[in-house]
């Protein structure tokens, strides 16, 4: 155990002594006591010896004599319906709270901070910028959250042998890595993620660092809201340059509202449209040739179906500048993978030619405005999906339904921006007949 359930630990066992409270210690995975905090809170008590007149701790629980006080325990991922169902808890400590996902939290929290002055303690070492906790009570400051990081530097009893370790492993570890492990900061790349959150953060501004004309082609992303909660997404780019991002609510039922919205501001910069053409996608194209006929004005606009086949399905698939022995069909088990690994690419390349100085050309290039909205926000869309593998052993993007219980929900600007950057075919003469994409 770290000193900060040490800590933890000792306070609530002070004011268990003091107050009459119910406790609940919490943690993702617990199929045994010995799993919890018990044995760190029994530790501290029966070694003290003021506490341990004062508790009766049994095989599975741990109450004060004098206040009726009561410390709980349940791993989360096989109890949250008896979580649920808990009453009366007044603090909740989540030990290693990194791994509580959003849908976790939402589900138990009024439960745990129904009662007047209740609060919830995470304790945990951050693990990804991503991650749920990391995001919602770290990042984004609240005025009613307290944060405090300990790390070895806090901890006065460091023993010599432990402090020799650190020494050697600020000599032999990388910065990131060491920074993680003693320094408590989380670590910016899944080594499965698709696009690494270093590369798009060389992105930002590429085009400015590298001094390149990259605009161009104006081509618009739209990823289509599929549910309440769920937000479309625009992207605009200028060439390589993502120059906007516009994300707004939008019910089933508004989808025409939301196809104009788009038909309007691919008029304004006279952009095509690459819009999501699955679930209730489908409808946009309609209303986008219903919009033409009554407004006169022509826009190019593709259906981009992301289960679809490959792109070029026989070509090999390029991976920098090199050709690889497999071809698209055969890497990439559909056209949304190949899309995604497209930007991976380009995002990559713009990393390489920022930080080591590599040539790079402007269709290989991927450059984020630092004007945009939701800039940060967006970097960790892009950085959040994994690799995975079909059954076929193909490349694929993790599904939707995977990020949901990894607690991320639907990475719509993300999306958006994939169909932006993809070249789904070649731009038809300017009044050509509407069109959606046609995979051979």
């Amino acid at each position: 155990m770290s000193s900060k359930s040490y800590d933890t630990a000792g306070i609530l066992v002070y004011l268990a002594s003091k107050y009459k409270l119910r406790i609940a210690c919490l943690r993702q995975f617990q199929s045994r006591i010995d799993q919890s905090v018990y044995s760190l809170l029994k530790k501290i008590i029966t070694e003290d010896d003021y506490f341990k007149t004062k508790f009766t701790i049994t095989k599975t629980s741990i109450v004060s004599d004098e206040t009726g006080s009561e410390f709980t325990f349940l791993g989360i991922n096989r109890n949250i319906e008896e979580i649920k169902g808990l009453d009366g808890i007044n603090i909740t400590w989540v030990e290693e709270a990194s791994e509580v996902t959003k849908e976790q939290w939402d589900y138990i929290r009024p439960t745990v901070l129904r009662e007047d002055n209740s609060f919830a303690i995470f304790v945990f070492n951050p693990f990804l910028v991503t991650d749920f906790v990391y995001k919602e009570f770290v990042l984004n400051t609240k005025s009613n959250v307290i944060k405090k990081m300990i790390n070895y530097t806090d901890n006065p009893f460091l023993s010599d042998s432990a402090k020799e370790l650190v020494s050697v492993d600020r000599e032999h570890l990388d910065e990131e890595d060491f920074n993680h492990i003693y320094l408590g900061e989380p670590k910016q790349d899944d080594n499965e993620s698709i696009i690494k959150r270093k590369w798009l953060m060389a992105c930002v501004d590429a085009h400015i660092k590298l001094e390149l004309d990259a605009t161009g082609n104006k081509r618009i992303g739209y990823d289509v809201a599929d549910d309440g909660d769920d937000l479309n997404a625009m992207a605009i780019m200028d060439g390589a340059i993502l120059s906007g991002m516009i994300k707004w609510k939008g019910q089933e039922d508004e989808l025409f509202e939301s196809s104009e919205k788009v038909y309007f501001k691919a008029v304004e910069h006279d952009a095509i449209v690459n819009y999501d053409a699955n679930g209730v996608g489908a409808g946009v194209g309609s209303n986008i040739k219903r919009i033409i006929r009554e407004s006169g004005k022509h826009i190019l606009y593709h259906g981009f179906d992301s289960a679809s086949k490959p792109m070029h399905p026989k070509s090999l698939y390029v991976i920098d500048g090199d050709k690889t022995q497999q071809t698209n069909e055969a890497y990439f088990e559909n056209l949304k993978a190949q899309s995604w690994w497209s930007l991976a690419d380009k995002a990559k390349a713009t990393y390489r030619a920022v930080t080591k100085g590599e040539p790079i050309d402007t269709d290989d290039l991927f450059s984020i405005s630092g004007d945009i909205d939701n800039l940060e926000e967006l970097i960790t869309e892009l950085a959040t999906p994994r690799k995975r593998q079909s059954g076929r052993l193909k490349n694929m993007v993790e599904k939707k339904t995977d990020l949901k219980k990894r607690g991320i929900a639907s990475p719509n600007m993300a999306d958006a921006t994939v169909y932006a950057t993809f070249n789904i075919e070649k731009p038809k003469p300017q009044g050509a007949a509407q069109n959606t994409i046609s995979i051979l």
